[in-house]
């Protein structure tokens, strides 16, 4: 699902963002800036994809990951506040669903306790004797 979901956001979010109108050439910086954030929203959902199952022994790849799936959630609340245009609701709705659902999913458990008790400590006067 994640891989899935980062390949939509690095093919589909080029189509969504392009303007009606022909630009000028002084929107280069606006392009560059576009592409960052389109790679770092798609770049979580990789990072998810590829190390899900060891992210919950590694805190820096859970800390990776909460900043990388920080950018969507963070992201997608901001559009659904200032913009709530049907067309950008259901975009933006599963997109936010999925950030989240895999942010508690692989970031937020991270280690979980030991499920067998500690053994106690040796007794010291209990050694084996020698023969």
């Amino acid at each position: 699902m994640s891989f899935l979901i980062g390949i939509v956001i690095l093919m589909g979010a080029p189509f969504i963002l392009l303007p009606d109108a022909p630009q000028r050439g002084s929107d280069v910086l606006n392009v560059i800036g576009g592409c960052i954030i389109i790679a770092l929203l798609a770049s979580g959902f990789f990072l998810v994809g590829i190390a899900g199952n060891r992210m919950k022994r590694s805190l820096r790849a859970r800390v990776l990951a909460a900043v990388l799936l920080g950018f969507p959630i963070l992201g997608s609340i901001g559009v659904l506040m200032l913009d709530q245009t049907p067309v950008e609701v259901w975009m933006i709705g599963p997109l936010l669903f999925c950030s989240i659902l895999l942010f508690i999913g692989f970031v937020y458990p991270g280690r979980r306790g030991p499920k067998h008790r500690r053994m106690r400590p040796r007794d010291p006067s209990a050694t084996i004797a020698e023969a």
